[in-house]
């Protein structure tokens, strides 16, 4: 069963309605300082949204080095694998998965599962080794 253990938890508007996203991967948007879904696997994640705000209201956020968290599965995936942020579209953002070079790194799951189970994270910022070279 997946827990967390929080280190640092932060709170910024939500910029968009947020209530089907709790323990999904959340980017923080440049413009307006608040958090949306991400538009793009490529994008740069702040951290997993540990609530369920609608647009405007305080979305709670575990950032990347802030401890441990439960995060939605957006595959089938196991303990001891790095990884990033799905993005299949609009309605299907923020999920992990196993992150590849073009992704930033979220963490390293501690329990896995299968898609749309909710695993467990340790948030760390590390970085993907290219084994092809």
């Amino acid at each position: 069963m997946a827990t967390d253990n929080k280190v640092l938890d932060l709170s910024f508007p939500a910029d968009e309605d947020l209530s089907n996203d709790q323990f999904r991967i959340v980017v923080l948007d440049a413009t307006s300082a608040k958090v949306r879904r991400p538009n793009a696997a490529t994008d740069i994640p702040f951290g997993v949204l540990q609530n369920a705000p609608v647009a405007d209201e305080a979305a709670v956020v575990r950032p990347i080095g802030g401890g441990v968290s439960k995060i939605q599965l957006g595959a089938t995936i196991g303990i001891g694998v790095i990884v990033g942020m799905e993005y299949v579209d609009a309605a299907d953002a923020g999920k992990a998965q196993a992150a590849i070079a073009t992704q930033y790194p979220v963490g390293v799951l501690l329990a896995g599962g299968v898609e749309d189970d909710l695993g467990e994270i340790l948030m760390t910022p590390l970085t993907i080794k290219d084994v092809s070279a």
